[in-house]
């Protein structure tokens, strides 16, 4: 139980109106007194009691009115919720059948996994850990670049780029073996 106010509960509409009053006095220059409030029947104002938020009970709300967002003026907002026009590309994609998306996302794959696998492979030794830094990077977030920009998934298109690295990585291995006899040691021979 509440001890600070033992004789009286306010409701939120006088505890706002003494709160009111509390700060018209005080803007007069006025002293606001310490003394308990009467109900407004009895006194209209009484300009320094400001009572308590937990002196007010507790009455279940209703469902808030729907409230209108506030019209802004047209080019000063910067985050403008309006209505989602789809980009170029986006909708490109969207005019294509499930079998023609399908098609776009194995070669599409394809192609970004064969160019990992030649990005760590061509080239001298000086600059491959930053090819390889590329290709990690061009693997993991052009998929999900693009995922964000024509709002699909593109599982297939993952799918298909780990078989075209796993392709690439064999061929890689079949060629390298070749040129040195399926010798893999760094020494000359």
């Amino acid at each position: 139980m509440d001890q600070q106010n033992p004789k009286r509960v306010y409701t939120a509409e006088e505890i706002a109106r003494l709160e009111a009053e509390a700060v018209a006095a005080l803007q007069k220059g006025e002293t606001p007194s310490k003394t308990e409030a009467p109900s407004p029947a009895e006194a209209p104002s009484v300009p320094g009691f400001v009572p308590y938020v937990d002196d007010v009970p507790e009455v279940p709300q209703a469902a808030p009115a729907q409230i209108e967002p506030a019209v802004e003026p047209e080019g000063d907002a910067p985050d403008d919720d309006g209505d989602y026009v789809p980009g170029p590309w986006e909708e490109r994609v969207n005019r294509l059948t499930d079998q023609q998306w399908k098609l776009a996302q194995i070669i599409g794959g394809a192609l970004l996994g064969a160019v990992a696998i030649g990005l760590l492979f061509i080239g001298g030794e000086e600059l491959a850990t930053y090819r390889l830094i590329i290709a990690a990077l061009a693997a993991l977030l052009v998929p999900r670049y693009l995922e964000r920009v024509l709002r699909r998934e593109l599982n297939v298109a993952r799918k298909a780029m780990i078989v075209a690295m796993l392709v690439c990585l064999v061929a890689a291995f079949l060629i390298i073996g070749i040129r040195t006899g399926f010798n893999f040691s760094k020494a000359p021979q």
